[in-house]
């Protein structure tokens, strides 16, 4: 009998994580590098749609989640200027009824324990953090092709032997850096910032803690908030076009950038009173600059893939940031499951299913950017559609994200609120 495949993950992120019990399951022996020292708690809320709840449950973490988690019961679009609902589409049961699972929303740090305690309860997978990635070879191995990657260890160098490599070191990753995709590859800055806060439940409007998602359209920008661990905290992002031209921090989620909040103000200065009340309550705001990546044709060399913001930063108009990774995570461990010990055709077989997949949604949600951020004329007609769409035209325009499924194919999407 031959000793199982090996598996190194880069990144003890949510889909790092989530990959390593995805292919724990199809029987490989895993091990998950993080450069961090520790997996501190860092970051804000996420919204996990069906199309990754699903994929939670079948991993029997979704009931393990549930304690930390809200399920909204709709989703409310709002006019900036004077709070007014432009539409206001189903949630909760209504929702888990069509596409299969829930939709929740969640706070980054609680879904990444969650899935780090599964980890460490899975006896075929180890995590070892202060140890960063710094580039692979791939090498025959027992008489099989395999990978050496080369890591820094608690500052020391050292090497890791596996027969796989799965690149889930986020928006800048090293792996991917490795794999010979050109100079035109780099990160490229979307002309629009996130500013990122947490208020406490205490200090919130009643309003702002009703199990729902408030989105607001504005002129050039808009505001997304929703309560979290059953409404001790409001996340709110607000999202505006912004023409930093900056440098990022090396890891976004651990160092995001503190900034002066004027410039975020004076873009909603024209906004309704709810609205800057809300906004008034942040004690500190941390600033996301939104960075895009040219599509590739192939997030793979050899026995070396990518996975998540390493294969597809995505912005956030969908909300698909997670359950994109997420969704890679269980296409992967699928592959795996179905290839056995040919580690080139698993792969082969997750980039066919994935790259389609991811680039529909990138796709779609840059779209869905220019119609939030419209202004003058185009933001009255816009405004004027989603006051006529029924709910059943509302939430069937969202069926091919929501309800995706492995190996189900990729529906063509339809562009939210036009026509």
């Amino acid at each position: 009998m031959t000793d199982p495949l090996h598996a190194i993950v880069s990144g003890a992120g949510v889909g790092g994580l989530t990959a390593a019990l995805c292919l724990a399951r199809a029987g490989l022996r895993v091990t998950v590098l993080e450069r961090a020292p520790a997996l501190e708690e860092v970051g804000a809320g996420l919204q996990l749609s069906p199309n990754a709840s699903s994929i939670l449950r079948d991993l029997g973490l979704l009931d393990t989640l549930a304690p930390f988690a809200v399920a909204p019961e709709a989703l409310r679009v709002r006019r900036a200027r004077d709070g007014a609902e432009l539409m206001r589409m189903p949630l909760g049961a209504q929702a888990e009824a069509r596409w299969g699972a829930p939709h929740i929303v969640v706070h980054r740090a609680d879904l990444q324990r969650v899935l780090l305690d599964a980890c460490g309860s899975t006896p075929s997978i180890v995590v070892k953090t202060d140890v960063e990635a710094l580039g692979f070879a791939t090498v025959e191995q027992d008489g099989r092709p395999g990978v050496q990657i080369g890591a820094l260890e608690n500052c020391e160098h050292t090497r890791f032997d596996a027969d796989v490599a799965i690149a889930a070191d986020g928006l800048r990753s090293t792996l991917r850096g490795r794999l010979g995709l050109g100079l035109g590859d780099a990160p490229v800055y979307s002309g629009r910032t996130a500013w990122r806060a947490l208020i406490p439940g205490s200090e919130a409007p009643a309003r702002a803690l009703r199990p729902e998602t408030n989105l607001w359209l504005g002129a050039k920008a808009h505001l997304v908030h929703y309560p979290l661990r059953g409404s001790d905290l409001v996340n709110l992002v607000a999202i505006i076009e912004d023409p930093w031209r900056g440098e990022d921090a090396a890891d976004i989620w651990r160092d995001p950038l503190d900034a002066n909040p004027r410039h975020l103000h004076r873009a909603f200065s024209m906004w309704s009173h709810e609205a800057r009340d809300l906004l008034s309550l942040v004690r500190q705001w941390r600033r996301w600059p939104l960075f895009e990546r040219p599509f590739s044709k192939r997030w793979s060399m050899d026995n070396v893939a990518l996975l998540g913001d390493a294969a597809h930063p995505v912005l956030p108009f969908l909300a698909q940031g997670a359950a994109l990774a997420i969704e890679d995570a269980a296409s992967l461990g699928l592959a795996f499951a179905a290839h056995g010990a040919d580690a080139r055709a698993a792969i082969a077989a997750y980039e066919r299913e994935r790259i389609p997949r991811a680039s529909d949604v990138a796709i779609a949600s840059r779209r869905q950017a220019s119609i939030y951020h419209m202004t003058g004329p185009m933001a009255l007609a816009r405004d004027a559609v989603m006051r006529r769409i029924s709910i059943e035209a509302a939430m069937s325009r969202m069926d091919w994200v929501y309800g995706y499924r492995h190996g189900s194919g990729v529906s063509r999407p339809l562009l939210p609120w036009r026509g």
